[in-house]
């Protein structure tokens, strides 16, 4: 699960980094001033707001892709993992409109890791300090046990529409997204008995087997095994059918640490060619009383807290947090949501119409790069974000709570527009959102056009 972890954490700051500019610094979308302005939070911290500069931001990035590195190779494994927490927690603050809940995960995983010893195999550490067994169970494991349990357990009790429970019509609105419809979903979208079994098996059968099963306590080597593998699958299927970047891929290298220590055993014996097996007993750290206990009870507490998070989005709960609860969420960033596609399926899509207005006032569609506008649907609109976390500022950038960060946007597309088209420049840009809405039986509402900035090149955004 560290090599994993440490390779998803590379890729995902080589996919960022592509976009540096544009979601890290004062010349794009979100400068730090605008989100300290209108998205402060109580104690949510950032070594990435002291300076929005293209260096220090750089600087930031490659220290954490060195820290992934370092995770991977295993090299004083709790030390860099705390360092991985804490540039993860400072990346995530930066800009979180561009977050998804793959994101949440990987952060949590990383904040159990710290308490867990994770760097005791395939590290440079394990070279120095040998393990007899690769059992381990501690407050922090079953606190990590705890967390890809409630993953998803959460999300089958928030799906509570009828897509979901009677309809089974929820792939098929999914998949009528046409944003994330990608690969296989476009060939699946074309069944719609089929897509309804797989939506009953996913509701019924993934979503509320695979928690229960993790928690049983006699033969939980066999169950966790089916668990693991059937994670992977559902990720796979998942990344095969629709454009989520990586949280697929996150979503299997956080179960990886759950994998029995007999599999292990067996991948050591087959691929790693060890004759030496580990499996027989427990291993425990050994820390004085003292510190354990103190430990382990703060452990607990966060344990409990982030169950209590998680039923605060359950609608039959009735109890919610104290809104003090906001200075441990922020100080730790124990925020996590898990109800992707709940409680019902968005139905709602679209694209965007970028009209460009040059000097003589005449028009210019700056995304289809020709004279005058095209308001029809292109084929492939996910091909129209580079990237997921493009996507995902997309899908908010249309939302009315975040429209302070219009203006910002439009104004950072007329600049890049203008610097690769010297000879072609536009003065304003008018920014429209064409939006349809998915019916029953492959029908849509017609299509509804919002329009959502209007700014020129010298006009302070505002």
């Amino acid at each position: 699960m560290r090599i994993a972890i440490g390779l998803v954490i590379l890729c995902d700051l080589i996919i960022r980094a592509s976009s540096l500019t544009a979601h890290y610094t004062q010349d794009g979308v979100l400068p730090v001033s605008l989100l300290l302005e209108f998205d402060s939070k109580p104690l949510r911290w950032s070594f990435h707001f002291l300076n929005d500069s293209f260096a220090y931001q750089s600087l930031l990035f490659v220290l954490n892709g060195l820290i992934a590195l370092l995770l991977i190779a295993g090299w004083r494994t709790r030390i860099i993992t705390i360092l991985s927490w804490v540039f993860i927690v400072s990346l995530q603050n930066r800009n979180s409109f561009i977050q998804q809940s793959g994101d949440d995960l990987i952060r949590l995983v990383l904040f159990w890791a710290m308490f867990m010893p994770w760097g005791k195999f395939y590290s440079l550490d394990a070279k120095r300090n040998k393990t007899s067994s690769k059992n381990y169970f501690s407050m922090a494991s079953f606190g990590y046990l705890l967390l890809i349990v409630s993953v998803y357990l959460f999300s089958s009790i928030q799906k509570t529409s009828p897509e979901w429970r009677s309809e089974f019509t929820a792939l098929y609105y999914a998949l009528s997204l046409d944003q994330l419809k990608i690969g296989i979903g476009d060939w699946l979208y074309q069944f719609p008995t089929l897509m309804k079994i797989i939506t009953f098996l996913v509701f019924y059968y993934f979503e509320l087997l695979v928690p229960l099963l993790l928690l049983i306590p006699f033969k939980n080597l066999k169950f966790r095994a089916i668990c693991v593998f059937s994670i992977i699958i559902f990720h796979i299927g998942i990344s095969l059918n629709l454009y989520v970047g990586l949280f697929s891929a996150i979503g299997i290298s956080s179960a990886l640490g759950l994998l029995p220590s007999s599999v292990m055993d067996w991948f050591d014996k087959k691929v790693v060619n060890s004759k030496q097996q580990f499996s027989s007993a427990f291993f425990k750290i050994r820390t004085s009383a003292v510190p354990q206990i103190t430990r382990n009870s703060f452990l607990a507490l966060i344990m409990g807290f982030c169950v209590f998070y998680n039923l605060g989005f359950v609608k039959s709960f009735r109890y919610a947090l104290d809104d003090r609860a906001a200075y441990l969420t922020n100080l730790l960033k124990l925020e996590q949501y898990w109800g992707m596609f709940s409680p019902h399926v968005y139905k709602t899509d679209g694209w965007y119409i970028y009209r460009g207005i040059q000097s003589d006032n005449s028009i210019w569609d700056i995304y289809r790069d020709q004279g005058g506008l095209d308001y029809t649907k292109p084929k492939d609109i996910d091909k129209m974000y580079p990237t997921d976390r493009w996507r995902k500022f997309a899908e908010n950038y249309e939302k009315n709570n975040y429209n302070f960060m219009r203006p910002y946007y439009c104004k950072y597309l007329i600049k890049e527009w203008n610097k690769k088209h010297p000879e072609n420049k536009i003065d304003g840009l008018y920014i429209m959102f064409m939006m349809e809405e998915s019916l029953p039986d492959y029908k849509t509402a017609p299509i509804k056009q919002q329009n959502t900035c209007l700014c020129y090149e010298n006009e302070p955004a505002k």
